[in-house]
């Protein structure tokens, strides 16, 4: 069992419960000339889900971080946590960069010993009406199963 520690958070430290731990690394950059973004902010939060049909959810800041002058973030190690797993967490992250529009990451996987990468393109204020994007995983529940509407009831006991 570990926990993580920031200077960021509003209480000392998060428990997270993993024996088990991957990477995460963002790269930032502005999404018409294709330059870094030095200093971009990226968030990292737990999203824990409760009620009946999952209506509910509570968020806990675990991590904040800066992206460096190539607009990368330090290899961040983070607790195991990814649809694979029994629970109804997930990371969301949050990347925001003075002048630019925010960007929001959402079902972020971490998987045991692997790195996982986002390039994140923010949007610089006036080139656009877009005031914000959302990056957005998809869970296997969610993802297009092209036998859905196919499936035939084989069952030789009904008509």
């Amino acid at each position: 069992m570990k926990y993580l520690e920031s200077k960021y958070m509003d209480y000392d430290c998060i428990y997270l419960n993993s024996n088990e731990y991957g990477y995460l690394q963002l790269s930032v950059f502005h999404d018409v000339v294709e330059t870094p973004i030095e200093g971009a902010e990226v968030t990292i939060y737990k999203i824990s889900y409760s009620g009946l049909y999952n209506e509910k959810a509570v968020g806990r800041r675990i991590g904040q971080h800066k992206t460096d002058k190539h607009g990368y973030t330090q290899k961040i190690e983070l607790p195991v946590l990814n649809e694979l797993l029994s629970g109804k967490d997930y990371y969301y992250i949050t990347v925001r960069a003075d002048g630019f529009n925010n960007a929001f990451i959402m079902n972020v996987q971490v998987y045991s010993n692997i790195l996982t990468s986002y390039k994140v393109n923010l949007n610089h204020y006036g080139y656009s009406d877009v005031e914000f994007n959302f990056i957005i995983q998809p869970t296997r529940t969610e993802m297009h199963n092209p036998f859905h509407l196919h499936q035939h009831n084989h069952d030789s006991r009904r008509p």
